[in-house]
């Protein structure tokens, strides 16, 4: 699998605490979830509390269709304990086909919880109907996800590379709030954190998205 264009350019700018190297991350999950599931064509990582998507594909085993799926029922994945997970509703499943991507047949998403707490989500993503059948629990093992989380055949339209190819955006969107956020603080004279409340308080009274706030007071204020 191939990191996808964005994702690597999102990775060029991401600075954080949280995860040192996502692009480490993405492959130490793919080399667990190809040895897994030998059909896995695609695999994202959502760190939670950025908000951010990081996706690996196989381009050519993947493309988004340009007719909508045959609709039908899908069947829930069972673990190796035998029981259905719960989430899995057909009906998710029904919908997300209208939109599905060429090549992705089913798909799993297994949450990471650390201290009582979701911090990642990770989708994986494959090309037959019951691939990840009785794989989930060697999944979750593996990976140090949290069991009861793992919703299957949520993602069929692949949503997840939506969000990975917004995710540069994001990033530069985030920087130009922090940037606007530090010149409010530093002009009027209060801490970042009231600054930043000054900012949330006039997107809301302006109705304007608070990236809008920030890019007028940025203006203004550089």
């Amino acid at each position: 699998m191939e990191l996808l264009p964005q994702s690597r350019e999102a990775l060029d700018e991401y600075v954080a605490l949280s995860v040192d190297d996502v692009e480490g991350l993405l492959r130490v999950i793919e080399g667990w979830a190809v040895k897994a599931v030998p059909e896995c064509v695609a695999l994202s990582v959502t760190l939670l509390d950025e908000d951010l998507t990081f996706t690996l594909v196989d381009a050519d085993s993947t493309a988004e269709r340009s007719t909508p799926y045959p609709s039908g029922a899908s069947e829930p994945v069972y673990g190796e304990s035998g029981a259905a997970y719960a989430l899995d509703e057909s009906g998710w499943a029904d919908m997300a086909r209208e939109r599905a991507f060429a090549g992705i047949a089913s798909t799993v998403c297994l949450p990471v919880v650390e201290q009582g707490r979701a911090v990642l989500n990770i989708d994986l993503y494959a090309s037959t109907a019951h691939a990840f059948r009785d794989r989930v629990d060697g999944l979750v093992a593996a990976l140090g996800a949290w069991q009861a989380g793992a919703v299957t055949n949520a993602d069929l339209g692949f949503d997840t590379l939506r969000r990975a190819e917004a995710a540069p955006e994001r990033l530069r969107e985030q920087r130009l709030f922090d940037v606007a956020v530090g010149l409010v603080a530093a002009r009027v004279g209060v801490t970042t954190e009231d600054a930043l409340d000054l900012l949330a308080a006039a997107s809301e009274i302006a109705g304007l998205p608070q990236a809008q706030v920030a890019l007028v007071a940025r203006t203004l204020l550089g």
